[in-house]
């Protein structure tokens, strides 16, 4: 599917899907750079500020399991483009609120959009691949990182405070292209002839990839909010040079994301998975155990290049199970993934009190390891070569 050609609609297709995970990782981005903000502005001491991200964990998870069957019921088009909508539009009233209770109530909105959204653009991205569309997940994820760089210069570097502001003219620039783009989603209602099976959920090989992704995303998590305050311990630089190790681990990720779908269509799941997981495992050792701060950024850049496609490979092949339907599919290893991006830092900072951040981070290597070993479960098959 790699080489299909798209027709002008087609590419108008795939821009505005490209365009909601890009939403995701603008807005997710957004919202993470001004949490030091929120916890002045209402004076929360870490214990309280503990407690928003929990019920915003919650709201996610809790819509994320109901974001599969109302896809089922309405078609991911429509409702995708509800949560899309409404993610940024909560991250305008949570910097608006007049008092602590409509705060709270923003940050279970914000939550419950992105765990909705978190499914249903993958719904979007998997309808793609049925209907004839090149094989994207891999860009599509990439969309998402860049939004992430996107949401980080305009809320973590450019400029400071006036969030009301920016989250306004954050929200109407989406709008503005969501109402060029968004008629051109896929329209896949079903009209509910599949249910939901909570047997489905037994499924040895779905359980797996439930596993594989929470790993994964509690990797990607623990870099997040680990990998600078390492760099600045080890190698006592500011804050700003000891951001450098997350910006080189996404920018590498991006990169990796980008090109993964041909890369996979050239050399199979299984082989992208064993090298992902083997690159990853590589990088996190470099980080960890190269003395000089350029071969840190390094590693940190190839742990990036490592993680990049194991997120949309284990989507697209939970996706793709002829044993348990699309929705059930997708829907768990989201809540899988989300739940590990979630628990990922307090795992590692609880490790870390004990034996200390740089052997906690030990734990990367061992996912790489696991991953790798996991990939004799995915196909082999290439491109226009299917399993036999």
């Amino acid at each position: 599917m790699g080489g299909v050609h798209t027709n002008p609609g087609k590419k108008l297709t795939i821009t505005a899907v490209a365009f909601q995970f890009f939403i995701n990782g603008l807005v997710l981005a957004a919202w993470a750079t001004s949490i030091p903000h929120v916890k002045n502005a209402y004076s929360f001491n870490d214990a309280e500020l503990g407690v928003v991200l929990l019920i915003m964990a919650a709201g996610a998870l809790l819509f994320m399991s109901l974001a599969g069957y109302f896809s089922h019921v309405f078609g991911s088009r429509r409702m995708s483009i509800q949560s899309a909508l409404l993610f940024p539009s909560a991250l305008v009233l949570i910097f608006a609120a007049p008092n602590c209770m409509t705060f709270l109530c923003s940050i279970v909105l914000f939550g419950a959009a992105n765990g909705a959204m978190d499914v249903l653009m993958n719904h979007q991205a998997k309808a793609l691949e049925e209907n004839g569309f090149p094989r994207i997940m891999a860009f599509l994820h990439g969309c998402s990182s860049t939004g992430i760089l996107a949401g980080i210069m305009t809320f973590g570097v450019i400029g400071d405070g006036h969030y009301v502001a920016r989250s306004v003219t954050l929200l109407t620039g989406i709008l503005i292209v969501a109402r060029w783009l968004f008629p051109h989603l896929l329209d896949d209602v079903r009209s509910g002839e599949q249910r939901l099976a909570i047997g489905e959920l037994r499924n040895c090989k779905l359980l797996m990839f439930g596993i594989l992704s929470f790993l994964t995303m509690v990797t990607d998590g623990a870099i997040a909010e680990w990998s600078k305050l390492y760099l600045i311990r080890v190698e006592q630089v500011t804050d700003q040079v000891g951001s450098l190790g997350y910006v080189a681990f996404t920018l590498l990720m991006i990169a990796g994301r980008i090109s993964g779908d041909r890369v996979k269509d050239a050399i199979g799941c299984r082989a992208l998975i064993a090298i992902s997981g083997s690159l990853a495992s590589a990088g996190m050792t470099t980080a960890l155990f190269m003395p000089s701060f350029a071969g840190k950024l390094a590693g940190f850049a190839l742990l990036g290049l490592g993680m990049a496609n194991l997120v949309p490979i284990i989507f697209s092949e939970a996706a793709s199970m002829n044993t348990v339907s699309k929705t059930v599919g997708l829907t768990f290893v989201s809540v899988c993934g989300y739940s590990g991006f979630l628990v990922g830092p307090p795992i590692i900072g609880r490790i870390a009190e004990a034996v200390g951040l740089g052997r906690a981070l030990l734990f990367i290597i061992a996912v790489g390891v696991i991953v790798a070993c996991a990939s004799v479960f995915f196909d082999r098959h290439r491109s226009g070569q299917p399993e036999p």
